[in-house]
């Protein structure tokens, strides 16, 4: 029997799982998929030249955890052009003095109540419902505003190069101390104090048994609150109470690889971003560099949902069409490569990022954190205690959290 099991190789449990190694602690890292990362996905693009990123994508606000990882980063925050009242304007001020609103609001209502009576002009209101829920992929009707009054927004980075270059390292040692465990889908655990037994099958199906001291459960709060989800034996019923007062919101990200960047207009050069509230795809970026003709398109919380089962690349291009005034055909001729991901349909990860429903208890973060009888640990997004919740650094936190707080009770 090891001194413990970690649940999940994203970003939290590989660096949980390299700290307690660090620590000559006997552990084994668990995942369901055949890759690490959890909800950073990144892959090359051959004919770009490029890696590109279908997850997490993104450095919002300080480094934190991922200062240590010398990570590549773009800024992006130049001009964010919107399309509004029937053309494409530059509404970068506009878009910044929503965020600052945002940023110092308060009360215990939820985002829409905020919307209805904050002192924004007709254009900031528009923006902030499109900023709401599509960068935290959460309905206004139903999150928190504290729970999205952060001036994230105001900075924001583009990762090169592989985000996963974040937590490679932490995967590089574990895979050498054969503490690393790819293709092993955990479907219960049974613990009491001081013993865990975590039962799973592989990728073939037969079923296995892995017994150990404890367990660092790093898996997303999607996942736990799910009927289908991990099981586990007795039920740990005070996460379980917890868990009712999160969501994660439906993300889809379109990547579209073009025969040239058409965006780069000499009136459009400096733009970053592009947004058309109502739009299937109301959110989209240029490559990094700006000169690769690659458009990403994201689609997060209300506007996922409403986004249909099939035709999303036509979804896409219409989007694209409504923004730039071209054809949704001529931009189909232009058009290499497109690759659709939905991350709702992910079942390791059920959705993108967790947000806590208005009402919420004060301290939720911390018991969503809070070790049950000294042998289930908890780490991941949705557990942050330092309002790092939604980010890959604030993932790294609560693993390496996680990690010393079991490593006190052995």
């Amino acid at each position: 029997m090891i001194d413990a099991i970690v649940l999940g190789a994203g970003a939290a449990g590989l660096r949980a799982g390299a700290e307690l190694l660090r620590k000559r602690a006997s552990v084994l890292v668990l995942e369901g998929r055949d890759r690490i990362g959890g909800r950073v996905h990144s892959v090359e693009d051959r004919e770009l030249g490029r890696v590109v990123e279908l997850g997490a994508e993104f450095v919002h606000g300080p480094l934190g955890e991922l200062k240590h990882a010398r990570l590549e980063l773009d800024e992006m925050d130049g001009r964010q052009m919107t399309f509004i009242d029937g053309r494409l304007r530059d509404e970068t001020r506009t878009f910044r003095s929503m965020l600052r609103k945002l940023a110092h609001a308060k009360g215990p209502g939820t985002a829409q109540s905020w919307l209805a009576t904050a002192k924004l002009d007709r254009i900031e209101r528009e923006l902030a419902r499109h900023y709401i829920e599509g960068f935290f992929a959460a309905p206004a009707a139903f999150v928190g505003i504290e729970g999205v009054a952060n001036d994230q927004g105001m900075r924001t980075r583009r990762v090169m190069g592989g985000y996963d270059r974040a937590f490679r390292a932490e995967a590089f040692a574990l895979r050498k101390a054969g503490a690393l465990r790819l293709g092993f889908r955990v479907e219960k655990v049974r613990w009491r104090a001081g013993r865990v037994e975590v039962h799973g099958r592989t990728l073939a199906g037969r079923e296995e048994r892995i017994e150990a001291a404890r367990a660092i459960v790093a898996l997303p709060v999607s996942v736990l609150s799910a009927r289908d989800g991990v099981k586990f034996d007795p039920p740990i019923r005070r996460k379980r109470d917890a868990l009712a007062w999160v969501r994660t919101g439906g993300v889809v990200k379109a990547l579209l690889r073009f025969r040239e960047p058409f965006w780069l207009a000499r009136s459009l050069r400096k733009a970053d971003l592009f947004n058309a509230p109502g739009a299937p795809f109301p959110t989209w970026w240029r490559g990094s560099p700006r000169e690769i003709p690659l458009l990403t398109g994201w689609a997060g919380g209300p506007a996922a949902e409403r986004l249909p089962r099939q035709d999303r690349l036509l979804a896409a291009l219409e989007s694209l069409s409504r923004i730039f005034g071209r054809t949704r055909a001529g931009l189909d001729s232009l058009l290499e490569g497109a690759t659709i991901v939905d991350w709702t349909e992910d079942p390791f990860a059920r959705g993108a990022y967790a947000y806590e429903l208005a009402g919420a208890p004060a301290d939720l973060a911390e018991q969503l954190a809070a070790a049950e009888e000294d042998t289930l640990f908890f780490a991941g997004e949705a557990t942050s205690t330092t309002e790092r919740g939604g980010t890959v650094d604030g993932a790294l936190e609560t693993g390496r959290r996680a990690a010393r707080q079991l490593l006190r009770t052995i």
